[in-house]
C-alpha cells in the first residue's frame, strides 16, 4: 500500500509534464534539473518508476470519476453531503467544474501514457514488451473513459494538434481499441488486456468480438481483479471511503435501499484505505449472459449466470488492504443511522424492499448498523440467488436480472452511469480554447426514458417496508432497443 513512495521524484515529473508546458507558468525561469524530462529517460529503470506514477494518475482520476458517476446514477441518493449536488438532480452542466476537473484527469493520464510510450520506454535500457503493454493500457483506458462517459472529447492535447477537434463515444471507443490490441499484441497472456477489449467491445455493441475476448479471459484467469490502489499515509486517499465510510457531520450519501448491504464498499482501517476494483473476471460473465439473450437464447445465459453466481460467492467480505485474502468485519456505527428504519437512513434487517410498485417486498437488503459489526462485499456482492436463475423464463425477465447483477456487482465503481446511457459535456474550459467544440458538444445527453428522480423511494415505517419509485433495471430493459443502452440489442 505504500509503493507511492518509490521514485517519488519521478513520479513528481509525470504530473508536472502532463499537465504540460502552457498550463503551468509560475517561476517560469526557475528550474530543478532533478525534474526535467531529460533527466528521467534513458536511466535504467525509468519505465518502471514511470507507470508507477501512472497507478498514482489512475488513483485521482477515480477519485473524480466515482463522486460524479455514482452520485449521477440511482445507486446513492446525496441527501447532504460535500460532494457535487447537480448530478444527483442530473444537472449535468458545461459549467461544473468537477466535468472540467474529470475531463482533464483523463486527459491527464493519456497524455502521460504517451510521454511513457514516446520517450521514457524506448529509452530504458531495462524497458519490457510488458511494460510497453501497460504503458498502452493506460492510454486505451483513457479513451475508453472518455467514450463511456462524454457526449465528446478530444483524444489529443492542445497546442500540439492545434485545433484538436472532439470525437464522438465511438471514436473514443475505438481508439481505445487500438490501444488495447497492441497491448495484447506485446503481452497475450494478460487477462487485463483481454477484459479491457471485451468492454470496449461490448460499449459499442460489437457483440462477436466482445465475447471472443470475454470468453479468452476468462480462460487466461477465470478470478482475474485489478485495482486501483490507494495509500492512507502519503496519499492518495480513497474520496469514496471518505464519502461512504468516514462520515463527518455533514454527510448522508444514501445507497438506494434495495443497494444498502453493498455499502459502504470502501472503508479505512488506520492507515489502509480500500482498493477499486476496475475489472474483473465477473465482466466477461456478464458480457457471455447479455449476448445469450441477445440470440434469444435464456439457457445459455443462464448457465453463464450460474458460473458467474459461483464466482461472486466465492469473493471476500470487506477487504482489509493489509491483508486482501482475508474476510474483515467492522463497525459501522459511524454513519450515524437512526434505528428502527427510519425516512432517511433504514436501519433494521427486518426492512423490506420492493424495486416498485408492482414488485414483490424482499428481505436481507438492508443491514442493521452500529450494532453488531457488520460484512459487506469488497469486489462482488448480489442479492441473486441460483433460484432466481434457475426460474428464468423470458428474455425481458433475464435481461433484467442481467442488469440488476451488473448493478450489484458494479456498485460503487462508476459503471451505473454508462449503463444507464448517460453522457457527460465537454466542459466550459475546453469550449473557450477550442475552437472545434459545437453547441452540442457542451449538451450532456440524458435518455428521454430516465427520469431525475430515479433513487427516489417512500417508506412505509408501521410496516418497515420501502418502495423504490422506478424500477430502473425494468426501465432499461423497456428501452432495450434504444440505441443509448443494452449495447447488444
Amino acid at each position: 500500500m505504500k509503493k507511492y513512495i518509490k521514485s517519488k521524484v519521478l513520479i513528481i515529473a509525470v504530473l508536472l509534464i502532463s499537465v504540460g508546458c502552457e498550463d503551468f507558468e509560475p517561476n517560469k525561469n526557475i528550474e530543478n534539473p532533478n525534474l526535467l524530462l531529460e533527466n528521467v529517460i534513458g536511466s535504467p529503470g525509468s519505465t518502471a518508476s514511470w507507470i508507477v506514477g501512472q497507478e498514482r494518475e489512475m488513483a485521482i482520476l477515480y477519485n473524480q470519476l466515482l463522486t460524479l458517476t455514482e452520485l449521477g446514477s440511482d445507486n446513492y441518493e446525496n441527501t447532504q453531503t460535500f460532494y457535487n449536488q447537480q448530478f444527483d438532480g442530473l444537472n449535468m452542466s458545461f459549467q461544473d467544474t468537477e466535468i472540467n476537473t474529470l475531463a482533464f484527469r483523463i486527459a491527464d493520464l493519456r497524455v502521460s501514457g504517451n510521454i511513457g510510450l514516446q520517450d521514457i520506454q524506448p529509452a530504458d535500457p531495462d524497458g519490457t514488451d510488458a511494460q510497453r503493454a501497460e504503458l498502452l493500457f493506460f492510454t486505451g483506458w483513457a479513451k475508453l473513459l472518455a467514450g463511456e462517459l462524454f457526449v465528446s472529447l478530444p483524444d489529443t492535447e492542445l497546442p500540439e494538434a492545434d485545433p484538436a477537434t472532439p470525437k464522438s463515444p465511438t471514436e473514443n471507443l475505438q481508439a481505445a481499441i487500438v490501444d488495447f490490441l497492441a497491448a495484447e499484441a506485446l503481452d497475450g497472456t494478460n487477462a487485463g488486456i483481454k477484459l479491457a477489449l471485451a468492454r470496449a467491445y461490448y460499449a459499442l455493441g460489437d457483440q462477436t468480438n466482445a465475447v471472443t475476448k470475454a470468453n479468452e479471459a476468462l480462460a487466461l484467469d477465470d478470478e482475474y481483479v485489478r485495482t486501483v490502489e490507494f495509500d492512507g499515509s502519503n496519499g492518495p486517499t480513497n474520496t469514496m471511503a471518505d464519502a461512504v465510510f468516514q462520515r463527518g457531520n455533514f454527510d448522508d450519501l444514501q445507497p438506494l435501499p434495495r443497494l444498502d448491504f453493498l455499502d459502504p464498499k470502501y472503508i479505512v482501517l488506520g492507515e489502509d484505505e480500500s482498493p477499486i476494483a476496475i475489472q474483473k473476471s465477473e465482466e466477461a460473465y456478464l458480457i457471455l449472459a447479455e449476448a445469450e439473450l441477445a440470440d434469444s437464447d435464456i439457457p445459455g445465459a443462464q448457465a453463464a449466470l450460474t458460473s458467474l453466481l459461483s464466482l461472486v460467492n466465492t469473493r471476500p467480505s470487506h477487504l482489509d488492504p493489509g491483508a486482501p485474502v482475508q474476510d474483515v468485519t467492522f463497525d459501522d456505527a459511524v454513519e450515524g443511522r437512526v434505528g428502527g428504519g427510519s425516512i432517511q437512513r433504514p436501519n433494521a434487517d427486518s426492512v423490506t424492499v420492493a424495486a416498485s410498485d408492482s414488485d414483490p417486498f424482499v428481505a436481507g437488503l438492508v443491514l442493521t448498523r452500529g450494532v453488531n459489526p457488520v460484512a459487506v462485499p469488497a469486489i462482488s456482492g448480489t442479492s441473486v440467488v441460483q433460484a432466481d436463475i434457475d426460474a428464468l423464463a423470458t428474455i425481458e425477465d433475464a435481461l433484467e436480472l442481467v442488469y440488476l447483477m451488473r448493478q450489484e456487482i458494479f456498485f460503487g465503481e462508476g459503471r451505473r452511469f454508462f449503463d444507464l446511457g448517460l453522457k457527460m459535456p465537454i466542459s466550459e474550459n475546453e469550449q473557450l480554447t477550442n475552437p472545434n467544440v459545437s453547441s452540442s458538444d457542451i449538451q450532456s445527453f440524458i435518455p428521454s426514458f430516465i427520469p431525475a428522480d430515479m433513487d427516489a423511494f417512500t417508506i412505509d415505517a408501521a410496516n418497515g417496508q420501502i418502495t423504490i419509485t422506478h424500477n430502473m433495471n425494468a426501465v432499461i430493459v423497456q428501452n432495450r432497443t434504444d440505441n443509448s443502452v443494452v449495447p447488444f440489442f
